[in-house]
Protein backbone atom coordinates (compact mmCIF):
# COMPACT_ATOMS: atom_id res chain seq x y z
CA UNK A 1 0.00 0.00 0.00
CA UNK A 2 2.72 2.29 1.21
CA UNK A 3 4.44 1.56 -2.13
CA UNK A 4 1.56 2.54 -3.91
CA UNK A 5 0.94 5.62 -2.50
CA UNK A 6 4.26 6.72 -2.81
CA UNK A 7 4.15 6.33 -6.70
CA UNK A 8 1.15 7.88 -6.79
CA UNK A 9 2.51 11.28 -4.71
CA UNK A 10 5.58 11.63 -6.75
CA UNK A 11 3.49 11.38 -9.84
CA UNK A 12 0.95 14.23 -8.26
CA UNK A 13 3.93 16.18 -6.99
CA UNK A 14 5.83 15.99 -10.59
CA UNK A 15 3.03 17.61 -12.01
CA UNK A 16 2.54 20.37 -9.09
CA UNK A 17 6.10 21.42 -9.03
CA UNK A 18 6.34 21.38 -13.04
CA UNK A 19 3.38 23.69 -13.09
CA UNK A 20 4.32 25.83 -9.61
CA UNK A 21 5.29 28.79 -11.09
CA UNK A 22 2.85 29.28 -13.83
CA UNK A 23 -0.01 29.17 -10.83
CA UNK A 24 2.36 31.60 -9.03
CA UNK A 25 2.22 34.02 -12.05
CA UNK A 26 -1.39 33.45 -12.46
CA UNK A 27 -2.05 34.57 -9.25
CA UNK A 28 0.11 37.49 -8.48
CA UNK A 29 -1.72 38.85 -11.74
CA UNK A 30 -5.19 38.59 -10.03
CA UNK A 31 -3.75 40.39 -7.33
CA UNK A 32 -2.44 43.23 -9.18
CA UNK A 33 -5.86 43.14 -10.82
CA UNK A 34 -7.72 44.03 -7.67
CA UNK A 35 -9.45 39.99 -7.91
CA UNK A 36 -9.04 39.92 -4.16
CA UNK A 37 -11.20 36.54 -3.90
CA UNK A 38 -9.50 34.19 -6.23
CA UNK A 39 -6.33 36.04 -5.47
CA UNK A 40 -7.10 34.70 -1.81
CA UNK A 41 -8.51 31.62 -2.56
CA UNK A 42 -5.22 30.70 -4.99
CA UNK A 43 -2.40 31.56 -2.37
CA UNK A 44 -4.52 29.77 0.21
CA UNK A 45 -4.57 26.46 -1.88
CA UNK A 46 -0.73 26.77 -2.90
CA UNK A 47 0.16 27.14 0.64
CA UNK A 48 -1.82 23.57 1.91
CA UNK A 49 -0.49 22.40 -1.68
CA UNK A 50 3.27 23.04 -0.48
CA UNK A 51 2.68 21.98 3.12
CA UNK A 52 1.08 19.20 2.24
CA UNK A 53 3.94 17.96 0.21
CA UNK A 54 6.38 18.47 2.75
CA UNK A 55 4.43 16.53 5.10
CA UNK A 56 4.46 13.65 2.88
CA UNK A 57 7.94 13.95 1.74
CA UNK A 58 8.33 12.86 5.27
CA UNK A 59 5.40 10.65 6.32
CA UNK A 60 6.20 8.87 3.44
CA UNK A 61 9.70 7.26 4.13
CA UNK A 62 8.65 6.55 7.58
CA UNK A 63 8.30 3.13 8.41
CA UNK A 64 5.56 3.87 11.39
CA UNK A 65 3.70 5.91 8.67
CA UNK A 66 0.07 5.75 9.39
CA UNK A 67 -0.91 4.54 6.06
CA UNK A 68 -4.73 5.69 6.69
CA UNK A 69 -3.77 9.15 7.04
CA UNK A 70 -1.33 9.79 4.57
CA UNK A 71 -3.92 7.98 1.92
CA UNK A 72 -6.15 11.10 2.64
CA UNK A 73 -3.42 13.75 2.35
CA UNK A 74 -2.44 12.16 -1.12
CA UNK A 75 -5.68 12.36 -2.12
CA UNK A 76 -6.69 15.89 -0.95
CA UNK A 77 -3.18 16.87 -2.36
CA UNK A 78 -4.69 15.53 -5.87
CA UNK A 79 -7.34 17.51 -5.19
CA UNK A 80 -6.01 20.68 -4.82
CA UNK A 81 -3.79 20.19 -7.92
CA UNK A 82 -6.95 19.71 -10.12
CA UNK A 83 -8.52 22.62 -8.66
CA UNK A 84 -5.50 24.55 -9.22
CA UNK A 85 -5.19 23.70 -12.67
CA UNK A 86 -8.65 24.04 -13.64
CA UNK A 87 -8.77 27.71 -12.30
CA UNK A 88 -5.63 28.89 -13.60
CA UNK A 89 -6.79 27.57 -17.28
CA UNK A 90 -7.31 30.19 -19.86
CA UNK A 91 -10.66 31.53 -19.83
CA UNK A 92 -11.02 30.56 -23.67
CA UNK A 93 -9.84 27.20 -22.88
CA UNK A 94 -12.50 26.98 -19.91
CA UNK A 95 -15.62 27.27 -22.48
CA UNK A 96 -14.07 25.08 -24.81
CA UNK A 97 -13.92 22.15 -22.71
CA UNK A 98 -17.32 22.90 -21.04
CA UNK A 99 -18.88 22.88 -24.67
CA UNK A 100 -17.20 20.28 -25.72
CA UNK A 101 -18.47 18.02 -22.48
CA UNK A 102 -21.99 19.35 -22.90
CA UNK A 103 -21.63 18.62 -26.50
CA UNK A 104 -20.76 14.98 -25.74
CA UNK A 105 -23.55 14.33 -22.89
CA UNK A 106 -26.16 16.09 -25.05
CA UNK A 107 -25.07 13.15 -27.94
CA UNK A 108 -24.78 10.29 -25.81
CA UNK A 109 -28.31 11.43 -24.29
CA UNK A 110 -29.83 12.15 -27.88
CA UNK A 111 -28.94 8.53 -28.68
CA UNK A 112 -29.20 6.21 -25.44
CA UNK A 113 -32.04 8.10 -23.46
CA UNK A 114 -33.96 10.61 -25.10
CA UNK A 115 -34.59 13.27 -27.77
CA UNK A 116 -36.84 16.03 -29.33
CA UNK A 117 -38.33 15.23 -32.50
CA UNK A 118 -39.66 17.81 -34.67
CA UNK A 119 -42.88 16.32 -36.63
CA UNK A 120 -42.16 17.92 -40.45
CA UNK A 121 -45.62 15.93 -41.95
CA UNK A 122 -49.07 14.96 -41.13
CA UNK A 123 -49.55 11.18 -41.57
CA UNK A 124 -50.42 10.84 -37.46
CA UNK A 125 -52.80 13.43 -37.79
CA UNK A 126 -54.54 14.18 -35.76
CA UNK A 127 -52.86 12.52 -32.98
CA UNK A 128 -49.78 14.48 -34.18
CA UNK A 129 -49.79 17.42 -36.09
CA UNK A 130 -47.29 19.41 -38.21
CA UNK A 131 -44.73 20.96 -35.79
CA UNK A 132 -45.43 19.37 -32.96
CA UNK A 133 -42.15 18.47 -30.89
CA UNK A 134 -42.01 15.42 -29.50
CA UNK A 135 -39.98 13.56 -26.89
CA UNK A 136 -38.53 10.75 -27.70
CA UNK A 137 -38.66 8.13 -25.34
CA UNK A 138 -34.91 5.66 -26.37
CA UNK A 139 -34.97 3.79 -23.39
CA UNK A 140 -38.52 2.44 -23.90
CA UNK A 141 -37.55 -0.66 -26.01
CA UNK A 142 -34.63 -1.11 -23.43
CA UNK A 143 -37.29 -2.96 -21.27
CA UNK A 144 -40.04 -4.61 -23.38
CA UNK A 145 -40.18 -5.28 -26.98
CA UNK A 146 -42.04 -2.85 -29.59
CA UNK A 147 -46.09 -3.70 -29.00
CA UNK A 148 -48.71 -3.29 -31.16
CA UNK A 149 -50.72 0.27 -31.35
CA UNK A 150 -47.46 2.02 -30.38
CA UNK A 151 -46.26 4.85 -32.22
CA UNK A 152 -42.40 4.80 -33.37
CA UNK A 153 -40.25 6.94 -33.99
CA UNK A 154 -37.84 5.76 -36.85
CA UNK A 155 -35.40 6.99 -39.84
CA UNK A 156 -36.77 6.64 -43.28
CA UNK A 157 -35.69 3.17 -44.46
CA UNK A 158 -35.80 4.83 -47.76
CA UNK A 159 -32.71 7.25 -47.22
CA UNK A 160 -29.53 6.26 -48.78
CA UNK A 161 -27.16 7.05 -46.73
CA UNK A 162 -23.23 8.67 -48.42
CA UNK A 163 -21.03 6.40 -48.30
CA UNK A 164 -17.88 7.78 -49.95
CA UNK A 165 -16.15 8.67 -46.80
CA UNK A 166 -16.19 6.86 -43.13
CA UNK A 167 -17.03 10.79 -41.95
CA UNK A 168 -19.69 11.57 -44.50
CA UNK A 169 -21.54 8.58 -43.28
CA UNK A 170 -20.71 8.42 -39.59
CA UNK A 171 -22.01 12.61 -39.72
CA UNK A 172 -25.36 11.41 -41.56
CA UNK A 173 -25.78 8.25 -39.11
CA UNK A 174 -25.06 10.26 -35.67
CA UNK A 175 -25.76 13.89 -36.36
CA UNK A 176 -27.64 14.37 -39.43
CA UNK A 177 -27.81 18.43 -39.50
CA UNK A 178 -26.66 19.38 -43.25
CA UNK A 179 -23.41 21.29 -43.46
CA UNK A 180 -23.43 22.79 -47.13
CA UNK A 181 -20.06 25.00 -46.46
CA UNK A 182 -18.33 21.45 -45.33
CA UNK A 183 -19.88 19.19 -47.47
CA UNK A 184 -22.01 17.69 -45.00
CA UNK A 185 -25.43 16.26 -46.28
CA UNK A 186 -28.21 15.49 -44.10
CA UNK A 187 -29.16 12.15 -42.50
CA UNK A 188 -32.31 10.36 -42.60
CA UNK A 189 -35.67 12.48 -41.85
CA UNK A 190 -37.46 11.11 -38.34
CA UNK A 191 -40.72 9.54 -38.82
CA UNK A 192 -43.96 8.42 -36.56
CA UNK A 193 -46.00 5.18 -37.42
CA UNK A 194 -48.28 3.33 -35.64
CA UNK A 195 -47.26 -0.12 -35.45
CA UNK A 196 -49.96 -2.32 -36.67
CA UNK A 197 -48.61 -6.08 -36.56
CA UNK A 198 -45.39 -7.21 -34.88
CA UNK A 199 -43.17 -9.68 -35.87
CA UNK A 200 -45.29 -13.52 -36.64
CA UNK A 201 -48.57 -11.72 -37.13
CA UNK A 202 -50.18 -11.97 -40.50
CA UNK A 203 -51.36 -8.87 -42.07
CA UNK A 204 -53.90 -7.60 -45.07
CA UNK A 205 -55.05 -4.47 -46.69
CA UNK A 206 -58.62 -4.68 -48.42
CA UNK A 207 -60.59 -2.85 -49.70
CA UNK A 208 -64.49 -3.57 -48.29
CA UNK A 209 -67.78 -1.10 -49.21
CA UNK A 210 -65.28 1.30 -50.76
CA UNK A 211 -63.97 1.56 -47.86
CA UNK A 212 -59.96 0.38 -46.30
CA UNK A 213 -59.62 -1.93 -43.68
CA UNK A 214 -56.82 -4.29 -42.16
CA UNK A 215 -57.29 -7.52 -41.31
CA UNK A 216 -54.79 -8.92 -38.53
CA UNK A 217 -54.71 -12.25 -37.64
CA UNK A 218 -57.68 -13.00 -40.14
CA UNK A 219 -59.54 -10.60 -37.76
CA UNK A 220 -60.86 -7.34 -38.73
CA UNK A 221 -59.51 -4.10 -36.97
CA UNK A 222 -61.77 -1.88 -35.40
CA UNK A 223 -59.13 1.35 -35.68
CA UNK A 224 -60.44 4.34 -33.61
CA UNK A 225 -56.92 5.98 -34.02
CA UNK A 226 -57.32 6.23 -38.14
CA UNK A 227 -58.01 10.01 -38.87
CA UNK A 228 -61.78 10.48 -39.22
CA UNK A 229 -61.73 14.15 -41.22
CA UNK A 230 -61.16 14.91 -44.79
CA UNK A 231 -57.77 16.74 -45.50
CA UNK A 232 -57.73 19.65 -47.13
CA UNK A 233 -55.34 21.12 -50.12
CA UNK A 234 -53.25 24.13 -48.86
CA UNK A 235 -50.27 26.38 -50.00
CA UNK A 236 -48.27 28.59 -47.49
CA UNK A 237 -46.05 30.94 -47.61
CA UNK A 238 -42.32 29.99 -45.98
CA UNK A 239 -39.13 32.09 -45.64
CA UNK A 240 -38.63 35.12 -44.52
CA UNK A 241 -36.30 37.08 -47.72
CA UNK A 242 -38.19 38.14 -50.16
CA UNK A 243 -35.37 38.44 -52.84
CA UNK A 244 -32.38 36.17 -54.00
CA UNK A 245 -29.12 38.23 -53.53
CA UNK A 246 -28.38 40.83 -50.83
CA UNK A 247 -25.20 42.50 -52.64
CA UNK A 248 -22.89 39.93 -54.50
CA UNK A 249 -24.17 36.94 -52.08
CA UNK A 250 -26.89 34.41 -52.46
CA UNK A 251 -30.00 34.39 -50.18
CA UNK A 252 -29.79 30.62 -48.77
CA UNK A 253 -32.93 28.86 -50.51
CA UNK A 254 -34.24 28.07 -46.46
CA UNK A 255 -34.13 31.89 -46.05
CA UNK A 256 -36.21 32.92 -49.49
CA UNK A 257 -39.93 33.59 -49.33
CA UNK A 258 -41.59 30.56 -51.32
CA UNK A 259 -45.11 29.16 -51.46
CA UNK A 260 -44.77 25.49 -50.77
CA UNK A 261 -46.09 22.83 -52.97
CA UNK A 262 -49.52 21.03 -52.50
CA UNK A 263 -50.43 20.32 -48.33
CA UNK A 264 -52.71 18.26 -47.48
CA UNK A 265 -54.11 19.34 -43.66
CA UNK A 266 -57.07 17.93 -41.48
CA UNK A 267 -60.28 19.70 -41.76
CA UNK A 268 -63.18 19.90 -40.16
CA UNK A 269 -66.10 20.57 -42.13
CA UNK A 270 -68.57 20.97 -39.55
CA UNK A 271 -66.32 24.44 -38.54
CA UNK A 272 -65.54 27.83 -40.51
CA UNK A 273 -62.19 28.32 -42.03
CA UNK A 274 -61.61 31.01 -38.94
CA UNK A 275 -62.41 28.11 -36.28
CA UNK A 276 -60.74 25.08 -37.65
CA UNK A 277 -59.41 23.45 -34.33
CA UNK A 278 -55.71 22.05 -35.98
CA UNK A 279 -54.24 24.66 -38.64
CA UNK A 280 -54.48 28.27 -39.82
CA UNK A 281 -56.81 27.76 -42.51
CA UNK A 282 -57.01 31.10 -44.87
CA UNK A 283 -59.23 32.25 -47.98
CA UNK A 284 -55.51 32.84 -49.73
CA UNK A 285 -53.90 29.20 -48.79
CA UNK A 286 -56.73 27.37 -50.12
CA UNK A 287 -56.05 25.23 -53.62
CA UNK A 288 -60.02 25.00 -55.22
CA UNK A 289 -60.51 22.17 -57.82
CA UNK A 290 -60.31 24.51 -61.69
CA UNK A 291 -63.49 23.33 -62.47
CA UNK A 292 -65.71 23.74 -59.85
CA UNK A 293 -63.77 26.37 -57.59
CA UNK A 294 -63.98 24.30 -54.48
CA UNK A 295 -61.50 23.32 -51.79
CA UNK A 296 -59.88 20.38 -52.99
CA UNK A 297 -60.78 17.51 -50.60
CA UNK A 298 -59.42 14.44 -49.78
CA UNK A 299 -62.01 11.91 -47.36
CA UNK A 300 -60.64 9.56 -44.66
CA UNK A 301 -61.26 6.32 -45.53
CA UNK A 302 -61.03 6.26 -49.28
CA UNK A 303 -58.61 4.01 -51.14
CA UNK A 304 -55.28 5.10 -52.20
CA UNK A 305 -54.03 4.80 -55.98
CA UNK A 306 -50.87 5.03 -57.61
CA UNK A 307 -51.68 5.81 -61.53
CA UNK A 308 -49.28 5.03 -64.39
CA UNK A 309 -50.72 7.31 -67.22
CA UNK A 310 -48.44 5.53 -69.81
CA UNK A 311 -50.27 1.89 -69.40
CA UNK A 312 -53.50 3.62 -67.61
CA UNK A 313 -52.65 1.32 -65.12
CA UNK A 314 -54.60 1.71 -61.25
CA UNK A 315 -52.70 0.34 -58.45
CA UNK A 316 -54.19 0.81 -54.63
CA UNK A 317 -51.80 1.14 -51.77
CA UNK A 318 -54.61 -0.33 -49.15
CA UNK A 319 -54.94 -3.67 -51.22
CA UNK A 320 -52.29 -6.08 -49.42
CA UNK A 321 -50.80 -9.09 -48.04
CA UNK A 322 -51.45 -11.43 -46.49
CA UNK A 323 -47.98 -11.00 -45.38
CA UNK A 324 -46.54 -13.09 -42.11
CA UNK A 325 -43.99 -10.94 -40.70
CA UNK A 326 -40.93 -12.75 -39.85
CA UNK A 327 -38.59 -11.88 -37.10
CA UNK A 328 -37.47 -7.92 -36.53
CA UNK A 329 -40.03 -6.68 -38.48
CA UNK A 330 -43.05 -4.41 -38.38
CA UNK A 331 -45.95 -3.24 -39.97
CA UNK A 332 -46.01 0.47 -39.72
CA UNK A 333 -48.96 2.67 -40.64
CA UNK A 334 -49.90 6.55 -40.42
CA UNK A 335 -52.78 7.55 -38.53
CA UNK A 336 -53.68 9.71 -41.14
CA UNK A 337 -54.05 7.37 -44.08
CA UNK A 338 -55.01 9.53 -47.01
CA UNK A 339 -51.62 11.51 -46.17
CA UNK A 340 -48.69 8.75 -45.48
CA UNK A 341 -46.48 6.79 -47.11
CA UNK A 342 -45.65 3.82 -44.54
CA UNK A 343 -45.47 0.35 -44.48
CA UNK A 344 -47.96 -0.35 -47.71
CA UNK A 345 -45.26 1.94 -49.91
CA UNK A 346 -42.02 0.43 -48.83
CA UNK A 347 -42.80 -2.40 -47.17
CA UNK A 348 -41.89 -3.73 -43.36
CA UNK A 349 -39.96 -1.94 -40.66
CA UNK A 350 -36.83 -3.53 -39.71
CA UNK A 351 -36.06 -3.01 -36.05
CA UNK A 352 -33.02 -1.37 -36.75
CA UNK A 353 -34.47 1.95 -38.06
CA UNK A 354 -36.28 1.94 -34.74
CA UNK A 355 -35.29 5.18 -32.53
CA UNK A 356 -37.56 4.97 -29.59
CA UNK A 357 -41.28 5.96 -28.74
CA UNK A 358 -43.25 8.40 -29.31
CA UNK A 359 -44.27 9.60 -25.58
CA UNK A 360 -45.44 13.20 -25.48
CA UNK A 361 -45.65 16.77 -27.36
CA UNK A 362 -43.44 18.98 -25.31
CA UNK A 363 -44.44 21.85 -27.52
CA UNK A 364 -46.56 22.87 -31.06
CA UNK A 365 -46.23 25.21 -33.23
CA UNK A 366 -48.87 25.78 -36.43
CA UNK A 367 -45.79 26.73 -38.90
CA UNK A 368 -44.18 24.94 -41.81
CA UNK A 369 -40.65 26.38 -41.24
CA UNK A 370 -37.74 25.15 -39.99
CA UNK A 371 -36.92 27.55 -37.84
CA UNK A 372 -39.92 28.68 -35.56
CA UNK A 373 -37.48 32.08 -35.11
CA UNK A 374 -38.76 33.56 -38.83
CA UNK A 375 -42.40 32.95 -37.72
CA UNK A 376 -41.89 35.00 -34.55
CA UNK A 377 -40.20 37.60 -37.10
CA UNK A 378 -42.92 37.57 -39.50
CA UNK A 379 -45.92 37.72 -37.12
CA UNK A 380 -44.50 38.77 -34.00
CA UNK A 381 -48.26 38.72 -32.22
CA UNK A 382 -50.11 36.00 -33.86
CA UNK A 383 -47.22 33.81 -33.72
CA UNK A 384 -48.20 33.94 -29.87
CA UNK A 385 -51.86 33.81 -30.77
CA UNK A 386 -52.35 32.05 -32.96
CA UNK A 387 -49.37 30.06 -34.26
CA UNK A 388 -48.39 28.32 -30.85
CA UNK A 389 -50.59 25.23 -30.06
CA UNK A 390 -50.81 26.20 -26.37
CA UNK A 391 -53.57 23.17 -25.65
CA UNK A 392 -50.69 20.69 -27.07
CA UNK A 393 -48.06 21.70 -24.81
CA UNK A 394 -47.35 18.64 -22.61
CA UNK A 395 -49.91 16.83 -24.80
CA UNK A 396 -49.39 12.95 -23.99
CA UNK A 397 -49.78 10.97 -26.66
CA UNK A 398 -52.03 7.55 -26.83
CA UNK A 399 -49.82 4.31 -27.02
CA UNK A 400 -51.55 2.28 -25.13
CA UNK A 401 -54.56 1.63 -28.41
CA UNK A 402 -55.35 -2.18 -27.99
CA UNK A 403 -56.31 -3.06 -31.84
CA UNK A 404 -59.89 -4.68 -30.83
CA UNK A 405 -60.72 -7.38 -33.22
CA UNK A 406 -63.60 -8.64 -34.84
CA UNK A 407 -65.07 -11.33 -36.00
CA UNK A 408 -65.65 -11.30 -39.86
Amino acid sequence: MIERLRKKFKHLNDKYQSKKDFFKKKVEKWCLKGLDEPCRNAKSLLEQADHLAQELQQELFTATADTAAVKAKVKRFGKIYKELNETTKPLLQQWFEAIVVALVLAFILRHTIFSPYHVPTGSAEPNILVGDRIWGNKMAYYVHPVQRGELVIFDDPRHIYDRSSTIQYLWQRFIGLPVPMLGLSAGPINVVKRVIAIPGDTVEGRIEDGKTTIYLNGAKLDEPYVNPYPLIALRKEKGFINFDTIGPFMVPGFLRKHWTKELRYTYVPTKSYDAQPFYEVTEKNIIRDSHTGQPVLYQPYSPNYDIKVGYKEFFSRDTFGPFTLPKDMYWVMGDSRKNSEDSRYWGPLHKKYIRGRASFVLFSLDSEEDFWLFDVLKHPIDFWTKHVRWNRTLKMLNNSVVTQQKNK
